[in-house]
């Protein structure tokens, strides 16, 4: 039985549901030992074209390298994969990378892959659970990879694979909650009308512009709006309204609202709580992002495009 690496990559369609029916066929092929985390990654090469989606499963294999090749050509194959145009886009990219047996140079087939060396899309993944793996030139994964750590590579999940793992997002949820909560018995505590000032006249417009800001991109979400961090199922990626400027304006409004609702009432440990959700949100946000990478293509290059994360003009 030998062990062999395959490189994984999707740009094209639902490109997480790609990667996902790739894994379990190759688990009908072989013993599947490790799976990589989920990368994303800029082409290299070919026409303009989407971001890929990467990542390596190392499958244990007894039938020899070109038999395994031809179980990954129809795996390809059986998700539409067309070979119409060289580093062209495709619905999936299955490559053997690596394997624990002697060096194989056929017509067909070459393992280790010629090109695995220069690629951090595949050394990154591949060192992340078979650091060893042989790569050619008597260098290993993890070796190689320090040489092309200049490379755009970005982790974004882990793990991945199953589809039936809990989603993770309502914790996020709760915590958010947890946190109003706490700012809520703050002001209730301590807060007061009592000395109406320059400070609960600044906290009464912070809190009106925080209404309007939630209300705005609420209504720009439309049928993206969802409770999770997560992109909403069968929604399209919101580039309208305050969205333009800012890529998580709802969370800049509920910051506005809550600091405004504090300095209005002046509870000091509510303002507290309050500039601690630029934090929270920031790790939220980060959380949300790296779904909203893998559901919508696009997103990286808007996520560059637009700046600021909570508030147009400011942060």
């Amino acid at each position: 039985m030998t062990r062999y690496a395959v490189a994984l990559g999707s740009n094209q369609g639902d490109r997480l549901a790609h990667l996902r029916a790739a894994v379990d066929e190759i688990g009908h092929l072989g013993r599947i030992t490790g799976i990589s985390g989920l990368y994303e990654t800029a082409p290299i090469g070919g026409p303009d074209q989407d971001p890929y989606l990467n990542a390596v499963a190392v499958v244990v294999f007894g039938l020899g390298a070109e038999a395994l090749l031809d179980g990954l050509a129809r795996i390809e194959e059986s998700r539409g994969r067309l070979r119409s145009e060289k580093w062209g886009p495709r619905t999936l990219d299955l490559d053997i990378v690596s394997s624990d047996e002697p060096v194989l140079d056929t017509p067909r087939l070459q393992v280790p892959h010629a090109r695995v060396r220069e690629r951090r899309f595949v050394l990154e993944p591949l060192a992340e659970i078979w650091p060893d793996a042989p790569v050619g030139g008597d260098e290993t994964a993890a070796g190689a990879l320090k040489q092309v750590l200049d490379q755009d590579v970005a982790l974004l999940l882990r793990p991945w694979e199953d589809p039936s793992r809990p989603n993770p997002g309502i914790y996020w949820v709760v915590a958010q909650m947890v946190w109003f909560v706490a700012i809520a018995v703050a002001l209730i505590v301590d807060g007061s009308l009592s000395d109406p000032g320059l400070s609960s006249l600044v906290g009464f417009l912070l809190l009106v512009t925080g209404v309007g800001l939630v209300l705005v991109a609420a209504v720009a979400l439309g049928k993206a709006r969802t409770a999770l961090p997560e992109p909403a199922p069968g929604a399209s990626m919101v580039e309208a309204g305050p969205y333009r400027l800012a890529r998580h304006p709802l969370y800049g409004g509920l910051i506005l609202f809550f600091l405004g609702a504090s300095l209005a009432l002046g509870s000091a440990t509510a303002a507290v709580l309050s500039f601690g959700l630029v934090g929270f949100f920031w790790l939220k946000s980060s959380y949300e992002e790296r779904r909203l990478r893998i559901a919508y293509p696009q997103y990286s290059s808007y996520r560059r495009q637009v700046r600021r994360r909570f508030l147009p003009f400011l942060v």
